[in-house]
């Protein structure tokens, strides 16, 4: 997967993300956090952002829950709620 940097310490670029970064990227964060069934995540930031990525794939693998937000940050808090 590609991840483009914002340029904020020189010209934007695309960064080459392996599979295998982003699973043990993944396993890193639930040695941590320990993340199961019963909780769940809601995701806001745009899908190409590593970050997104990395969380998604986490609830993924971890049966987590995922829910979206509609688009409105500024309605974040309702979104949670329904979630």
């Amino acid at each position: 997967m590609f991840s483009y940097t914002s340029g904020t310490t020189g010209d934007p670029k695309g960064v080459k993300l392996t599979h295998k970064m982003v699973i043990t990227c993944a396993a890193g964060v639930q040695h941590r956090a320990g993340f199961g069934p019963e909780d769940c995540y809601i995701s806001y930031l745009p899908a190409a952002h590593s970050f997104e990525q990395i969380t998604c794939g986490i609830s993924i693998i971890y049966g987590m829950k995922c829910g979206f937000f509609a688009g409105n940050v500024q309605k974040l808090t309702e979104d949670i709620a329904v979630l």
